[in-house]
């Protein structure tokens, strides 16, 4: 079931599923807060969707426009764990703002396995990189192609990056992807969140079970070899 929690406490809410899913590296979730206030300090903070998960070793947090840009790390990280045996947990973020300290926001349940899938049909590769470099006062623009084979040469020459944002081809494609997926969680059913954390569980581990059983069907089979009757030497 697709549920939406609106208006709720979005670090303890998180923070409740990290410590009940993620066995190992519960510190990344300080970083995850740390992007999420920065974001919730912006004058439009429901601007800035973010992909979270749960994993047994740590979590991520990304922008939503990052998973839908094939190239971007976000894209390959949330791609990566779909194939392994993982309870992964996983929501989209919309952060509302701040309420004293807390911040407040919409968080949306993810299936993580099938959400992935969707990732690799839609997502657009990256056309033009827009680097941020340390001491530069203006950002630079490149082509992703040649960014990413003189990568290298380009950081020794203008140092670190601080910023990095990759861009599709069109981007307003990529601004008709992200207002579908808007559209489409928006009709989620409202839901208590404190109620959901054992069922959603449960489903992520028979999501998991049926992948696995899919591709245990789907795997080549291997050849049999026919072995023949070794002849005694005359």
């Amino acid at each position: 079931m697709k549920l939406k929690f609106e208006n709720v406490d979005v670090e303890q809410c998180l923070r409740s599923v990290m410590e009940r899913n993620t066995k190992h590296y519960q510190s990344d979730f300080e970083f995850d807060v740390g992007s999420m206030e920065r974001i919730a300090q912006t004058k439009h903070p429901e601007r800035t969707p973010l992909y979270w998960m749960s994993r047994p070793s740590g979590t991520w947090c990304f922008r939503e426009r990052d998973v839908f840009i094939r190239d971007s790390d976000a894209f390959y990280t949330w791609q990566f764990y779909k194939d392994t045996r993982d309870t992964i947990l996983a929501y989209t973020v919309e952060i509302t703002g701040m309420e004293g300290a807390a911040i407040k926001g919409n968080l949306y349940t993810q299936d993580y396995r099938a959400m992935a899938e969707h990732i690799e049909r839609t997502a657009l590769p990256a056309a033009s990189v827009t680097v941020q470099f340390e001491g530069q006062s203006e950002p630079m623009e490149f082509r992703y192609a040649y960014y990413h084979e003189h990568k290298l040469s380009l950081h020794a020459q203008f140092g670190k990056a601080e910023k990095f944002r990759l861009e599709p081809a069109v981007p307003g494609l990529l601004r008709g992807i992200l207002a579908s997926e808007q559209e489409y969680r928006h009709n989620f059913i409202p839901g208590v969140f404190e109620n959901h954390l054992d069922q959603m569980i449960a489903a992520e581990k028979r999501s998991v079970t049926h992948f696995l059983k899919e591709a245990a069907a789907n795997a080549p089979r291997p050849a049999h070899n026919k072995k023949t009757k070794e002849q005694p030497q005359r």
